[in-house]
């Protein structure tokens, strides 16, 4: 079985349920462990990746660099020293062996040295498929270097992808604002631990994120990145919370309506809608697939910080018919959505920005939720909340994004606008509910 991300060890799980904890047990009594919390994650870690991979390899590293070494200081509970001496008495008890499998891993590309392809071998077959495993130890904060090359490749998948400031250099630069942060976090994970999320498909829970914010800064990015963020979206409706199922709360072109809100800047539309999209792709509805083409040249606006651009970025320049087209439907939108030209002012130079926005609202509306005795996950631009929660989520997250909104115009005295956020309600692939936002 060719697995569509090649896998790679972290020490971010820990044993669910009997048979997993007997596991670790009995790993480490053989390995020699007296089992502290920190052996617990790593064994627990590599059973949980061993089983994922089912027979295929892994790349667990072992280099003792300064930055293979920083790189393990991230995960709260663990060090490079405890890490690298389970891998030494695994390989000692053959537990694991060397592979050459995936020489041309896409990490060896981003500079990370040459891949350390291993195998597991020799572990229980039967107790491992009973084990369950939940992923509970993510670093909590993750801010990339500035400057930092991205692979879209990897990121977010490896989490480990773009360098990273180290937890000492965090606390010097940020202080209390990342204290903060870590805080906020560490808050919705204790939460999610009481009530983690399960995925039947893979047999494994979730209770921890990250926040991986970019460039240097606190104040760019920070998205929410977990175990199930890049699962597909049809496999999501399997997902469960306290044995109960999930639906998805899903806000209408947020970035979009975040630039025009944060600035001030009315679109050119009046009343209710569904679809912010629609302000420009009923023009062009004689265009075939409009409304993605349409979400395809804002998206290249913001990702760019450059409203005017002429051509689109390679992974889009499929999508049009020609360069024409594309720079037909630039000015409809220009038009439509006078917020786009603000993307070369300070504030909004760039898609980071917009991003960190959204990312903040996100976190007050977990945060909000919570106090409400009502659980819920981030996935990029929505929430997934049990059934029967959905329209609190909906309240919650709508308030949170005006609040927001508003008191952002007020600090830097900019024109307030009537404007409510739509969102889409989703029980499963094939059944939603729409709830109208509005525009005066």
């Amino acid at each position: 079985m060719q697995l569509l991300h090649p896998m790679y060890f972290k020490p971010s799980y820990l044993p669910h349920n009997g048979a997993a904890n007997i596991l670790v047990k009995s790993l480490s009594e053989e390995l020699g462990l007296s089992l502290s919390k920190k052996y617990e994650i790593v064994l627990a870690s590599f059973l949980a990746v061993a089983k994922k991979v089912n027979g295929q390899t892994f790349d667990w590293w072992t280099s003792k660099n300064e930055k293979t070494q920083n790189n393990w200081g991230l995960f709260p509970h663990v060090c490079n020293g405890s890490i690298t001496k389970i891998y030494k008495l695994l390989m000692e008890h053959d537990y694991i062996e060397p592979s050459k499998r995936f020489p041309n891993h896409v990490v060896d590309r981003l500079g990370f040295g040459k891949p350390n392809r291993i195998k597991a071998q020799g572990l229980p077959k039967d107790s491992l498929e009973q084990a369950t495993f939940i992923e509970a130890n993510l670093p909590l904060i993750l801010i990339n270097q500035p400057n930092s090359p991205v692979c879209k490749i990897v990121e977010p998948n490896h989490i480990l992808a773009a360098r990273k400031l180290s937890i000492d250099e965090v606390n010097l630069r940020f202080g209390a604002d990342y204290q903060l942060a870590y805080r906020q976090v560490k808050e919705m994970n204790e939460l999610w631990l009481e009530h983690p999320l399960y995925n039947p498909k893979k047999n494994e829970f979730y209770s921890s994120v990250r926040r991986i914010f970019h460039n240097g800064s606190l104040k760019a990015g920070g998205r929410f990145y977990g175990g199930w963020t890049d699962i597909k979206q049809e496999q999501m409706f399997s997902f469960t919370i306290d044995d109960r199922p999930v639906a998805q709360v899903k806000v209408n072109a947020i970035l979009l309506s975040l630039l025009s809100s944060l600035t001030g800047k009315q679109m050119n539309m009046i009343g209710t809608f569904e679809d912010v999209y629609h302000a420009a792709v009923f023009q062009i509805s004689s265009i075939k697939n409009a409304r993605n083409k349409v979400k395809a040249v804002i998206m290249d606006m913001m990702v760019s910080g450059n409203p005017f651009k002429e051509n689109p970025l390679p992974k889009n320049k499929d999508l049009f018919d020609n360069i024409e087209e594309f720079l037909c439907i630039r000015d409809l939108c220009l038009k439509a959505y006078p917020a786009l030209k603000s993307l070369d002012n300070d504030c909004f130079n760039f898609f980071n920005d917009l991003s960190y926005h959204k990312s903040e609202i996100l976190s007050k509306t977990l945060l909000s939720l919570k106090s409400m005795g009502i659980v819920a996950y981030p996935m990029h631009d929505s929430l997934l909340v049990q059934i029967g929660n959905e329209f609190d989520a909906v309240e919650v997250f709508k308030n949170e994004f005006k609040n927001y909104v508003s008191s952002f115009q007020k600090e830097n005295k900019l024109p307030e606008l009537g404007f409510d956020i739509a969102f889409k309600v989703k029980f499963d692939a094939l059944n939603h509910i729409k709830i109208p936002g509005s525009s005066s």
